[in-house]
């Protein structure tokens, strides 16, 4: 039975990635703590589903602030720092797992680096190009400088590190960062949570329903579909758009949504849900929105969001953009160009209208399902921390 601590800022019911992990080891039998986020009030430490969690009770920075951004990584660190050496000298854990972001968070486990524990950095995102996007940065800017720089030092810390997909591993190798350091673990949905009930139901019916779940920020080009679904109002009876997260962007948009007058057609917020309370919502939704605008940032990513809604057999439309193509070709999802609010609400209509076209995304999006799934997936990460372990008595 291996012993693991993970680290994460993030809220763990709600986080599809870490959950995943960390459940598929408790699954076979392993000690998995988890140090995350938490709310006051909350039980903690905190028995879900297998899982020990330990709640850092901090409030978690959605605001358009860089020094604060990063501020709040900080306080979550000193006090995960503490709480990680604290429960290793009790655990003698075999290894820490931290997941980004920030990428220095890997430095919670220095002490239990140096006590022979193995540290495995999971790289969800890149964080030098998010700066760059979020707070309009140019490359060349002194703290783009610096977060490049710590990511290169938090991976040379770790033993070794995931990347996300090729894409994102080719970026991270250009940062200079070792490529023999990474494997290549795919942000999958797991198949227990994520679960096709019953096939796509296709009978004629009035209205249509769109979904987007997860951050609400303007990177995620919510403005654009909030105006292609407002541009549709007359010409689909019945529409909807589920606006499902939370984030910065949530009251300018509720703003946009307001002076358009559709509030009964757009709702928007909620907040971050349980994965157990999304997959409902999204089994109801007749067609998933993904509106990313193109930018350093978002040109890298492969949102889960999509491979969730492709798991669960919903089409998609979604921006065009390099990494997503390298997993999904024409035939698997609907392009547009991104930030076109004309190319978005044309194709709402077209699948509105054309069936056909929706089964054969469907189908054509199984393809995907077939060669990246959590299950082969889970194989690679077994034997990841496994050797991580063998590495470790080996000493």
């Amino acid at each position: 039975m291996a012993r693991v601590c993970m680290v994460a800022y993030t809220h763990y019911p709600t986080d599809s990635r870490v959950r995943r992990e960390a459940e598929a080891l408790a699954e076979r039998g392993d000690k998995v703590d988890f140090i995350c986020l938490g709310d006051k009030g909350e039980k903690n430490p905190d028995l879900f589903n297998g899982i020990n969690l330990f709640k850092i009770s901090i409030s978690r920075y959605r605001g358009s602030n860089s020094v604060m951004y990063l501020m709040s990584y900080v306080q979550f660190f000193m006090i995960a720092i503490f709480m990680l050496t604290k429960l290793h000298l009790k655990n003698s854990y075999q290894v820490i797992q931290v997941h980004t972001m920030p990428d220095f968070m890997v430095f919670v486990a220095l002490l239990p680096k140096l006590m022979g524990a193995k540290v495995l950095l999971d790289v969800h995102d890149l964080m030098p190009e998010l700066y760059e996007s979020k707070f309009g940065l140019p490359e060349s800017h002194p703290l783009i400088r610096f977060i490049l720089w710590m990511e290169r030092i938090s991976v040379g810390f770790a033993d070794r590190a995931i990347a996300v997909h090729q894409p994102h591993l080719e970026a991270l190798c250009q940062h200079g960062n070792p490529p023999q350091k990474f494997t290549l673990l795919l942000n999958l949905p797991d198949p227990k949570i994520f679960t096709r009930t019953t096939d796509y139901f296709f009978e004629k019916k009035s209205g249509l329903e769109l979904i987007y779940h997860g951050t609400v920020s303007k990177r995620h080009g919510l403005e654009v579909a909030i105006k292609a679904v407002s541009a549709l109002r007359s010409k689909i009876e019945g529409l909807k758009f589920s606006i499902i997260g939370d984030g910065d962007d949530i009251p300018r948009l509720s703003g946009l949504i307001k002076d358009l007058n559709m509030q009964e057609v757009i709702q928007i917020g909620g907040g971050m849900l349980t994965l157990d309370e999304l997959v409902p919502l999204i089994q109801k939704a007749d067609i998933g929105i993904i509106p990313i605008i193109y930018d350093e940032f978002t040109k890298y990513m492969l949102p889960v969001k999509l491979l969730e809604y492709v798991a669960l057999g919903k089409p998609v439309i979604c921006s065009r953009t390099s990494t997503i193509e390298a997993y999904f070709n024409d035939s698997m999802v609907q392009y547009f160009s991104p930030s076109s609010i004309d190319g978005l609400a044309e194709c709402i209509l077209y699948l509105y209208r054309n069936i056909d076209r929706r089964k054969e995304i469907i189908a054509n999006a199984d393809k995907f399902n077939r060669e990246y799934n959590w299950n082969k997936q889970k194989k690679v990460y077994f034997q990841l921390i496994d050797t991580l372990i063998e590495g470790n008595s080996s000493k």
